[in-house]
């Protein structure tokens, strides 16, 4: 698998800095996990990658290229955000919101909205009923799923995705999941998601950052580590936590000592 996105050395700061020394490298079909307690700098670590309205020290690439190079719109093409939040001005519709992903690679003078994608991407997500509601009127769930439509539209070769569960019921939680899976696995991408339930992570995830005070201080990789193991590791997080696996369904739980 080819390296998709490298991380060396990078510091984030807002007054006081909140992400410090990070390195990583994520690979093509690659889903990996980042999860650590409230305030250790999940979401930060998102904003300082993307170049966002933080200080930030140390180098990203994206496949070779040098991001922070690039000029914002270029950087657009190989980079998509979902955040917890997204405020828009009130009248936009869906279909608009979508196609707010095409912002990357359409020109100023020949801009037109590509409504049968629109539509390809709705279907998939199963809203095309709201593709002419207003977005600020939907539900946060319903807003999720526009917003991971919308980065379907943009179709970078890196997602990074901060709590893109955080709002939905049992069944979309798993939907969500199943697509961002697919989509990654199917068309050579990767992603970076911040995570607060360990059991999504271990479900979805082909690896798990864990984050402790601005810092990666290990890793899981589910599929190849005993409960034992794992165990060892997120108490480093959390230190009550014991994981389980059903043998029978192959389904991790969590449990507290």
């Amino acid at each position: 698998m080819k390296i998709l996105l490298e991380v060396k050395n990078l510091s984030v700061s807002y007054e006081q800095k909140v992400v410090e020394q990070v390195s990583m490298t994520l690979h093509s079909q690659e889903i990996v996990g980042l999860i650590g307690q409230n305030g250790c700098g999940k979401s930060t670590l998102l904003k300082g990658i993307i170049g966002g309205p933080v200080s930030t020290v140390g180098q990203v690439f994206v496949g070779a290229q040098d991001y922070f190079a690039m000029k914002i719109k270029e950087r657009a093409q190989y980079i998509a955000m979902m955040s917890q939040r997204y405020d828009v001005m009130e009248g936009l519709t869906v279909s608009e919101m979508i196609e707010l992903g095409g912002y990357a690679t359409s020109h100023f003078f020949d801009y037109h909205m590509d409504y049968e994608r629109i539509l390809q991407i709705a279907e998939e997500f199963q809203i095309v009923d709201l593709l002419e509601k207003d977005y600020t009127k939907l539900s946060e769930g319903q807003k999720q799923l526009v917003q991971l439509a919308r980065l379907t539209r943009q179709n970078t070769p890196v997602l990074l995705l901060d709590e893109p569960d955080s709002a939905l019921d049992f069944e979309n939680r798993h939907r969500i999941f199943q697509l961002i899976q697919k989509m990654i696995k199917t068309q050579d991408k990767t992603g970076l998601l911040v995570l607060h339930d360990p059991l999504y992570a271990f479900m979805y995830c082909d690896r798990i950052l864990l984050m402790k005070d601005g810092r990666i201080i290990d890793e899981i990789i589910p599929q190849h580590e005993t409960c034992q193991i794992m165990t060892q590791k997120m108490q480093k997080l959390y230190p009550h936590m014991i994981i389980q696996k059903d043998q029978e369904y192959q389904q991790f739980y969590c449990l507290t000592k």
